[in-house]
């Protein structure tokens, strides 16, 4: 029994010190926000459209193309995350038929590295209602959002092959021992470092489908805001449900949906004018700020449930005949921990932030139809992927 348990103690000691690989593989496990993400882009949204003045009543639409780049995979204390170095100590007593007790050696194998990328093309499909009736001084607006999604993603790990070593000064260096106990040894050793590298190939390949690309329909957003407008201030008020429409394979890295849950995101939005506020086409500079929180729901395919976040994002644009610039920054701080089955002790929190600047062009002979272009890039993360993307919006009012 003694031996039997020192060699489970040995296994069970590999697949924990090999954990950080399959974490880094298995996208739709135990991870920040099922995968390094929440329902919450790490895009910014505001663009020129921000300073238009004011919103007709009736339908609105519009058409988002993003191109987004993920290129690392960043851990709690936002650095890449790479397989972890291990220290395996050796099951030898059988081999050496108790000449050197289990756990005398220890395999020594140095931290991994990861290749890591993934890329995203996303067409999102928005389009609502303005109501013209005004229910305690504002209006109405109705709106649904639906992405079509196209994902690839390629990893690669690779751990090296480890070296043995004395656990304790007492212990003889592996060169004084007779040659037949240092083939036992060696032979020991081998097989711990092919059991490494057999979880590390594993990691890679049927069922968590890592090199592999998916496409199809992705989460749908439905919202309802309560908006006014008061001289220089516009204030929005409302709610977004995110549904579980996206096509989703819990056994698949990169998917299209981010699982079987919803999302509830009550939030605000302000619009300062410290301008013009009584012109459409050219209210100066404009300032905009949103803060909401997102509500998440236990993952019904894994039993696992992303903490809930807070998303804050402000914006500045200026105007100038047909043209407006600006920028906007965003934060996104994961504020409960995970929970469910696999989740981290250390609650798992994701943290992103984004900035980038955006143009936009007011389309001529066209009344409020406009293009906005915008790009952006992560900073600052942890336990989430590091990402840049580039944006292009067609803005149509009726």
């Amino acid at each position: 029994m003694k031996k039997a348990s020192a060699y489970s103690h040995t296994q069970n000691t590999i697949l924990q010190a090999a954990s950080c690989v399959v974490m880094l593989a298995a996208a739709g496990s135990s991870v920040a926000g099922e995968g390094w993400k929440l329902r919450q882009s790490p895009v910014g949204s505001f663009g020129g459209d921000i300073a238009a003045l004011p919103e007709p009543s009736g339908p609105f639409g519009s058409a988002l193309i993003t191109y987004l780049e993920s290129y690392k995979i960043l851990d709690a204390n936002g650095n890449a995350k790479v397989p972890d170095a291990m220290s395996i100590p050796l099951p030898t007593g059988t081999p050496t038929r108790g000449a050197l007790a289990d756990g005398v050696y220890t395999v020594n194998v140095p931290a991994g590295t990861t290749n890591y990328k993934q890329t995203q093309a996303q067409l999102n499909l928005a389009g609502g209602y303005w109501t013209d009736a005004i229910y305690n001084a504002g209006r109405l607006q109705f709106a649904a959002n639906l992405p079509l999604v196209k994902i690839k993603r390629t990893l690669s790990l690779t751990q090296p092959l480890g070296t043995v070593s004395p656990t304790t000064a007492a212990s003889p260096p592996l060169t004084a021992l007779p040659a037949a106990l240092q083939g036992a040894v060696a032979a020991v050793t081998a097989a711990v470092n092919a059991k490494v590298q057999a979880g590390v190939a594993a990691a890679l390949v049927t069922p968590t489908l890592q090199n592999t690309e998916a496409s199809g329909i992705g989460d749908m957003e439905l919202t309802v805001n309560w908006v006014r407008r008061q001289e220089q201030l516009k204030v929005l008020a409302g709610v977004t449900l995110f549904a579980p429409t996206g096509s989703y394979d819990v056994a698949r890295g990169p998917n299209p949906g981010s699982g079987n849950f919803y999302t509830l995101r009550p939030g605000v939005t302000l619009t300062f004018y410290p301008g013009k506020n009584d012109s459409a086409t050219d209210p100066g500079l404009t300032f905009q700020g949103r803060v909401s929180y997102g509500l998440n729901t236990t993952n019904k395919d894994t039993n696992y449930r992303s903490g809930n976040f807070l998303h804050a994002e402000v914006g500045a644009v200026k105007v100038i005949g047909k043209w407006a610039f600006g920028a906007n920054v965003l934060t996104i701080r994961q504020t409960t921990d995970d929970t469910g089955k696999g989740a981290a002790a250390d609650g798992n929190r994701y943290t992103n932030n984004s900035f980038g600047p955006f143009l936009t062009y007011k389309i001529p002979g066209q009344d409020n139809t406009g293009l906005n272009l915008h790009y952006t890039n992560n900073f600052g993360g942890s336990n989430a992927t590091a990402s840049r993307a580039v944006q292009l919006k067609l803005i149509k009012t009726w």
